[in-house]
């Protein structure tokens, strides 16, 4: 009697493919300012909360869906903490303004202000005041609106569930350009003021960043700093995700200051001897540098369908995500912050979860001058730019565009109308795999680039 064969003892081969988790994942509550729509259109809107959700190499905006009275208190609260004051804005114009005498004093200051635009800024204040003095939703003493951002999966959900509205907008992030934007108080205490010539591009809020991803140039305002620093590094991280795995690059995150000076090395080395002069009282040594965590491996796919158990839609754009380790680089409720009574600010009686005074004035300044600047009116001519939803946007080929033989031109006129018309019409989602284009700014338009990106069928 022969003996079974090897290949018929064995069991069946089978062979599951593992969930899929993206590779980054970092959300947050933030206000949301457009400043433009096109290269060539700067149709800037106000400031509006959203909800920003980071998924792998893309950057998805959400209506922050709540009752008016919580969108009040969280515009109110913003602005109580970040706004700059009248204080802010005059030490800037004394040090910037050519009419101010030897000791800073320009008494014409005061008196060039309409009479309209104080009272208006008086009864703001007021307003903000009887805002927030009064009773203030739970959810915005512990953290539950994310004023603080995580990559904590099931934090996220449970706000997801609440709070997510309806999709605004999703962004690849091939092609970003991000930078602090900056501001009036930022401003006031850097070494060279002389050189902020355009003083009145300067935003009047602090912890900003700038944004150019893809055809729009937008400003993300956070709560913190701590806030800001962290949304900066992970959307440098997701936008090296872009790229193909054969011509993906080491990311790389500057951590010498762009101006090399004295007074940089002085800060740096005092800074340095405060960190380890660890005490009781200053408690900080224990958590200071270790500002990772591990996310959620929690199941909570119902209300994550569309963002972290889905692929990215722009998985033709770039690199794929399944299977690969997280990262996180946020302070989460389980980690850095695990005790959030040292990390409070108090309001009027309320005490809110802030990581503003995270680091102290010292680092804050060397890790500012780590960032780059983005500032609104830095030239786009040149640089190159990703459409991610390409199909909405392919022109026709007239006396104006170009659109044969694999030739596309889209006039300036053109694109803002598109523009203006998509967004009126928007439908969008997170699921949907959507063609990519790489174009080159010129100063009459955008011009594709013959070398496509990859896509995935």
């Amino acid at each position: 009697m022969d003996s079974p064969s090897h290949s018929e003892s064995l069991p069946p081969y089978i062979d599951d493919l593992p969930v899929y988790s993206a590779s980054l994942q970092f959300y947050g509550l933030a206000l949301l300012q457009v400043e433009f729509e096109t290269p060539w259109s700067d149709r800037g809107s106000s400031l509006k909360p959203v909800v920003a959700e980071l998924n792998s190499n893309q950057l998805n905006l959400y209506e922050f869906a709540a009752e008016k009275s919580t969108i009040n208190v969280v515009k109110s609260l913003f602005k109580h903490q970040n706004f700059a004051d009248e204080t802010h804005q005059s030490d800037l114009s004394n040090n910037t303004h050519s009419g101010s005498d030897a000791y800073g004093d320009d008494t014409h200051q005061d008196s060039s202000k309409p009479m309209f635009s104080k009272l208006f800024r008086s009864l703001d204040k007021k307003t903000t005041k009887n805002v927030l003095r009064s009773k203030l939703p739970s959810d915005v003493s512990n953290n539950k609106l994310l004023f603080e951002p995580t990559s904590d999966a099931l934090a996220y959900c449970e706000f997801a569930g609440k709070y997510r509205g309806k999709l605004l907008q999703s962004y690849t992030l091939s092609n970003l350009h991000v930078g602090e934007a900056p501001s009036i108080m930022s401003a006031s205490h850097r070494d060279d003021i002389s050189s902020l010539s355009n003083s009145f591009a300067l935003v009047k809020y602090r912890n900003a960043l700038r944004l150019r991803i893809e055809y729009t140039q937008l400003v993300l305002h956070f709560w913190s700093f701590h806030g800001m620093v962290h949304w900066f590094r992970n959307l440098s991280v997701g936008r090296d995700l872009t790229s193909s795995i054969d011509n993906r690059k080491l990311t790389t995150l500057k951590s010498i200051p762009r101006n090399i000076s004295t007074a940089n090395n002085s800060m740096l080395r005092a800074s340095s001897r405060e960190a380890f002069a660890f005490t009781s009282e200053t408690q900080k040594f224990d958590y200071r540098d270790t500002i990772s965590c591990e996310a959620c491996s929690c199941d909570c796919t119902s209300c994550l369908s569309e963002c972290s158990n889905c692929s990215s839609c722009f998985s033709d754009c770039g690199a794929e995500s399944s299977g690969s380790s997280t990262v996180s680089t946020v302070c989460s409720e389980k980690s850095v912050c695990g005790d959030y009574e040292k990390n409070i600010v108090e309001v009027y009686g309320t005490k809110i979860v802030s990581f503003e005074d995270f680091y102290r004035p010292a680092e804050k300044k060397y890790i500012s001058d780590c960032i780059p600047d983005l500032n609104s009116f830095d030239k786009w001519l040149g640089s190159k730019l990703t459409i991610s939803n390409y199909e909405n946007f392919s022109p026709k080929n007239d006396q104006w565009n170009i659109n044969q033989n694999g030739k596309v031109f889209i006039c300036q006129y053109t694109l803002n109308a598109m523009v203006r018309n998509y967004n009126k019409h928007v439908s969008v989602s997170t699921s949907d795999v959507r063609s990519c284009k790489e174009f080159y700014v010129d100063d009459q338009g955008l011009i594709a680039l013959e070398k496509p990106l990859e896509e995935t069928k």
